[in-house]
C-alpha cells in the first residue's frame, strides 16, 4: 500500500474513530443539550477532512459533488417516504451503496449529512451528532471493506456487513446518548439496560436495511460504477 494512502486511512480512522466520538462526548459532558448543533456541525467538519485529503493532488469535479447530493437527497427520501413504519427504512441501505461505490470517507460523507438534513423534517436534537457519527461509521466500514473489490457485487455479502454494521455500530452509538444524557448515574447495569432495551429495535433496522441492499445494492452499484468510469470520478479513492 502507497505511503500517501496509508497516512489517509490512519487520519480517516483516528478522526472517525477518536476526535469524533470524543467531540460527542466532550459536547455532552460540557455543553448545554440545546447547543447540539455545534456538535453536529463539528462531525460534518471533521468527516471532510478525510475526503478533502483523498483529492490533495487534484481538484474536485463538479460530478463529485453532484452525486453526493444526488445520493444524500435519495437517502433522506427514503426515510421520509417510510417514515410511516419505524425502523424500516432504505437510509442506511443507500449510505452502504455510496460507501460500497465511491469508497469509505465518501461514504462517512453521505451517512453524517444524510442524518443531518432529514432531522429538519424528523425533529433535531442532542440525538443527532450520534446518528451522524453512526450512520458515518456504517458507511465508512462498508467502504473500506467492499469498495474496488470483486465482492462488492455479493449482495449477500453486502447485505450481511450492512446488517451488522448497522446492529452492532449505529445502534450502540445512537444508543449511547440516551446512557449519557438521560441516566443520572452511569453504571454497568444502567448502561446495559439502556443497550438491551434498544437491541431489538436495532435488530429490525438491521434486517430491513439487509433485505433493502440485497434488492438494491448490486444493481445500483453496477450504475455508480459506469458513472465513476465513464466520468473519471472518485478515482483518487
Amino acid at each position: 500500500m502507497p505511503k500517501k494512502h496509508a497516512r489517509r486511512n490512519l487520519i480517516s480512522v483516528l478522526v472517525f474513530a477518536l476526535f469524533c466520538p470524543a467531540v460527542l462526548v466532550l459536547s455532552v459532558r460540557y455543553l448545554p443539550s440545546r447547543y447540539y448543533y455545534l456538535s453536529a456541525v463539528a462531525v460534518i467538519l471533521l468527516s471532510l477532512i478525510p475526503f478533502l485529503l483523498s483529492f490533495e493532488r487534484r481538484k474536485i469535479k463538479t460530478g463529485e459533488i453532484v452525486i453526493i447530493s444526488l445520493l444524500v437527497a435519495l437517502a433522506i427520501a427514503g426515510r421520509a417516504v417510510m417514515a410511516f413504519v419505524p425502523q424500516i427504512k432504505p437510509t442506511a441501505a443507500l449510505v452502504v451503496v455510496a460507501g460500497v461505490a465511491f469508497g469509505a470517507n465518501v461514504g462517512f460523507v453521505v451517512g453524517s449529512v444524510t442524518m443531518f438534513i432529514s432531522n429538519f423534517i424528523f425533529g433535531q436534537g442532542m440525538f443527532t451528532p450520534f446518528q451522524m457519527l453512526g450512520l458515518g461509521l456504517v458507511g465508512f466500514l462498508c467502504g473500506a471493506v467492499f469498495c474496488g473489490r470483486r465482492a462488492a457485487n455479493n449482495r449477500l455479502a453486502v447485505a450481511l456487513t450492512g446488517a451488522a454494521a448497522v446492529f452492532a455500530i449505529y445502534g450502540p452509538i445512537v444508543d449511547s446518548c440516551s446512557v449519557l444524557t438521560m441516566l443520572p448515574k452511569i453504571t454497568v447495569t444502567s448502561a446495559f439496560s439502556v443497550y438491551a432495551t434498544g437491541a431489538p429495535f436495532n435488530l429490525l433496522y438491521a434486517a430491513s436495511t439487509a433485505i433493502f441492499l440485497f434488492l438494491l445494492a448490486k444493481p445500483m452499484n453496477e450504475k455508480l460504477e459506469r458513472l465513476r468510469v465513464k466520468y473519471g470520478i472518485f478515482d483518487t479513492d
